[in-house]
């Protein structure tokens, strides 16, 4: 998989790790949202892999979402990894 290619399914991903954490937690996009200081569009953007969140926002997700910052990118690396074997 190209460099590029790999980033934008990694960013994907990682929208898809939160999305699924914060539906694990019964939150809503807004509640995020305000947990982070973020707007909620913001949010829904990461979500679907169109924004690619800075490591302070990394942290900030991370936080409301009660884990270390670098599960959320190793979740995201492991669908990555999974991907691969799929395709």
């Amino acid at each position: 998989m190209e460099q590029h290619q790999k980033a934008d399914k990694l960013q994907k991903n990682f929208g898809q790790v939160i999305r699924n954490r914060r539906l694990a937690l019964g939150i809503s996009q807004e509640n995020l949202a305000e947990n982070c200081d973020l707007h909620r569009n913001y949010i829904s953007e990461i979500e679907r892999g169109i924004k690619s969140p800075s490591l302070k926002t990394i942290t900030l997700l991370a936080i409301a979402l009660g884990c270390l910052p670098h599960i959320l990118l190793q979740e995201a690396e492991e669908l990555l990894n999974d991907d691969t074997f799929t395709s």
